[in-house]
């Protein structure tokens, strides 16, 4: 009897799965979302104020040569090393230190202890990121991020509220090439 109700239970989940067409279903609307559609707008008009907002700050300082990262935001050195030939790659160790301020020139994390970072395998903010690796071993520059290349719309939880765009002082004193 048991193998019997055993065999009949086996032959009806059998049948069953075999009926069941699984395949996606379509979805109702095609039309995106008018909160996500706005939430990207809004977005967009951030980063374009901001952007502009950076923009116009390097048109006013006439002592220092700004330079577009190509990555969203703007840097200029304050000491470069002529000597050095390597940038710091992937897996490189470096030694620096770094300030953070805000555009107005608040410093929010003073530079006051030396950071080993392990270049793309620490989770730092986008811009900090590529910021390290545009300089070289005894350069010093000054970066300028819009929020998007910062910490973004969480912010970092801390000190560093939603969107602010930052300054961040790097200054990069050691860089050992990491091992084949």
């Amino acid at each position: 009897m048991k193998i019997n109700s055993l065999i009949i239970i086996l032959i009806i989940l059998s049948v069953s799965c075999k009926n069941n067409q699984h395949t996606a279903r379509e979805p109702i609307s095609h039309e995106p979302n008018k909160v996500d559609m706005t939430s990207v707008n809004n977005n967009r008009n951030l980063n374009h104020r901001e952007e502009e907002y950076i923009k116009q700050m390097i048109g006013a300082d006439t002592l220092h040569t700004y330079i577009d990262s190509g990555h969203g935001f703007w840097y200029y050195y304050i000491d470069q090393n002529e000597k050095a030939k390597d940038y710091p790659q992937a897996g490189d160790k470096v030694w620096l230190q770094y300030e953070v301020r805000d555009l107005s020139n608040n410093v929010i994390y003073p530079e006051t202890k030396k950071l080993t970072y392990l270049v793309d395998r620490e989770n730092y903010f986008r811009g900090f990121r590529e910021a390290v690796k545009l300089l070289k071993e005894n350069e010093k520059a000054v970066f300028l991020f819009p929020s998007n290349s910062a910490y973004g719309y969480h912010g970092d939880e801390k000190e560093i509220g939603s969107n602010v765009p930052l300054k961040v002082y790097i200054n990069i004193l050691k860089v050992e090439k990491k091992e084949e």
